[in-house]
């Protein structure tokens, strides 16, 4: 009978304090340079999909607030939004 390794959970791995060692996940471990920066900047991620036509409207929202579509500004943008919503939660 084939041995097959354990499923990764669907929890996110990426906790913004890891150490070395705290990843186990062998496709994680196995990527060294991804698993690395990871642990040395000590950033989470967040990757969205979006339908293109949602992505579009986005995008030109984006462009509205912050005058053109640069990865800093949609970065900057989503960061907004994220503490508007984190501050209405409240």
């Amino acid at each position: 009978m084939a041995k097959y390794r354990k499923h990764p959970s669907g929890e996110w791995p990426f906790y913004p304090t890891l150490k070395d060692g705290d990843i186990e996940a062998e496709y994680w471990t196995s990527k060294k340079m991804i698993h690395q920066s990871f642990i040395n900047d000590r950033k989470g991620r967040v990757v969205i999909l979006m339908d293109a036509d949602k992505y579009q409207e986005f995008l030109d929202a984006v462009r509205r607030r912050k005058g053109n579509i640069w990865a800093s500004s949609v970065n900057a943008a989503a960061q907004e939004a994220i503490d508007e919503w984190i501050a209405k939660e409240d």
